[in-house]
């Protein structure tokens, strides 16, 4: 019974140990992507600015063939896909949500909804393919969202967008 008791207790002391490491790689592995996000919001709003949606979305789409044909996790280059897709696919999809539909028939635009649809298809598709989990894929979203979105308009639109704070 004494040995059982020990195994058991053991057993309990490694699973909290192996936890608290995990959550300590986690937790610093939150500015890396942080820092890696941002990097790749700057880098696709210049492109963007020189070379427009198209260029951008060119350039992302040559991101996925290159990065996530040889990835086998989730690596800091497909983040940088992945964040630049979302930040220019949900910009593009403001954009053109702002134009009435004549205005997009007129310019040969696409609708806003087909555009989310097409980039959450591609998303989805290079998460399920590295299985990345749900709530690790939720945790990156929401730092796009806040984080890489900021880095964009502050890169993009310089004077609208007051300076990060560190």
């Amino acid at each position: 019974m004494r040995q059982e008791v020990a195994t058991w207790w053991g057993l309990r002391c490694v699973a909290r140990a192996v936890t608290f490491v995990i959550g300590i790689a986690a937790a610093q592995s939150v500015p890396d992507r942080v820092s890696n996000i941002e990097k790749a919001a700057t880098e696709i709003a210049a492109i963007q600015s020189r070379a427009g949606a198209d260029g951008a979305f060119e350039a992302i789409n040559e991101c996925y063939k290159r990065e996530v044909a040889r990835a086998t996790s989730l690596t800091r280059e497909v983040e940088a896909c992945v964040a630049q897709d979302i930040i220019v696919s949900k910009v593009s999809a403001a954009f053109y949500a702002r134009l009435n539909p004549e205005g997009r028939r007129m310019a040969g635009a696409p609708e806003p909804e087909a555009v989310l649809k097409a980039m959450a298809a591609r998303v989805i598709g290079a998460f399920a393919r590295l299985k990345v989990l749900e709530n690790e894929a939720r945790a990156f979203n929401q730092i796009v969202e806040t984080k890489g979105m900021e880095a964009y308009g502050r890169a993009r639109f310089p004077g609208q967008f007051p300076p990060k704070q560190n």
